[in-house]
């Protein structure tokens, strides 16, 4: 009876190992990050990288990204990685700043999922004051905290 409880035991332990194990072969670790970019000279943001739920994809982290400056808004989103590159989109209130106000953005975030460096492509529909809508292009790093 007492080999037979420790057989269950046994079982169990390996079966939640399984379950709560993180993916093979993912090389993005859940946490915190510094997003580190040439888009902004006096704002940055830190992203806290969790795992997609309830689903647990292998392929799927979930971005919750927090301004440092409390004016500039908090955003969120699910990057998928294909290919060895995790992309991301997601709708910015105060992406585009103007003189004197922000317009809002649609961001693409790709990067590389070893060196965690990779391109933002910020799209408009209107321009500042009005203007022709327009795509503008940034580069980004990810350092763990």
């Amino acid at each position: 009876m007492r080999a037979l409880k420790a057989l269950v035991a046994a079982v169990a332990l390996a079966a939640s190992a399984v379950a709560i194990a993180p993916p093979a072969g993912a090389v993005m670790r859940l946490g915190n990050y510094d997003l580190l970019t040439n888009r902004y000279d006096r704002a940055s943001w830190l992203w806290f990288v969790s795992g997609c739920l309830p689903d647990r994809a292998p392929d799927c982290v979930d971005i919750r990204a927090r301004p440092r400056l409390k004016f500039y808004a908090y955003y969120q989103g699910r990057a998928y990685l294909r290919d060895g590159r995790y992309s991301m989109t997601v709708d910015v209130p105060d992406g585009l700043q103007c003189p004197g106000h922000t317009m809002p953005t649609r961001e693409t975030y790709t990067w590389d999922e070893n060196s965690l460096t990779g391109t933002i492509e910020s799209v408009y529909d209107v321009g500042c004051f009005g203007g022709p809508p327009g795509t503008q292009f940034w580069t980004f790093a990810l350092q763990r905290l």
